[in-house]
């Protein structure tokens, strides 16, 4: 009886899953941080301007990606607020919320961009 031992070759072909995935798909998680934080920036209210000024889309990742924003009032400004004072509630503006639903619809679109022009890289179209 032959046994062949295919461990490092299945070790192997998980690594290589990793780089193909990373290059056909590097970049496209700071492209969509980047969408929803213009989308964010659009939607964002403005009273002094700070708060839309302060978004960024920063690389956390090979895969990854975050849309920020260091204001600290930015989710008092997303949500309901209440007025210790006053007692009264202003509404929240759902600016990233709706930046968001637009980034989670152009997501597919983006994809297929990525992986046709990474193709494209690969054979020479």
């Amino acid at each position: 009886m032959i046994r062949v031992d295919v461990s490092a070759l299945e070790r192997s072909a998980g690594r290589l899953r990793k780089a193909v995935a990373g290059a056909a798909l590097g970049g496209l998680a700071l492209k969509a941080a980047e969408h929803l934080a213009q989308g964010a920036r659009e939607r964002t209210p403005v009273d002094t301007g700070r708060l839309r000024a302060g978004w960024t889309a920063v690389q956390t990742g090979v895969l990854s990606a975050a849309a920020e924003n260091p204001v600290q009032y930015a989710s008092f400004v997303e949500f309901d607020t209440r007025h210790w004072i006053s007692r009264n509630i202003v509404p929240g503006q759902l600016f990233l919320r709706r930046a968001m639903a637009e980034t989670e619809a152009a997501m597919p679109g983006m994809v297929k961009a990525q992986l046709k022009a990474q193709v494209g890289r690969w054979f020479g179209d």
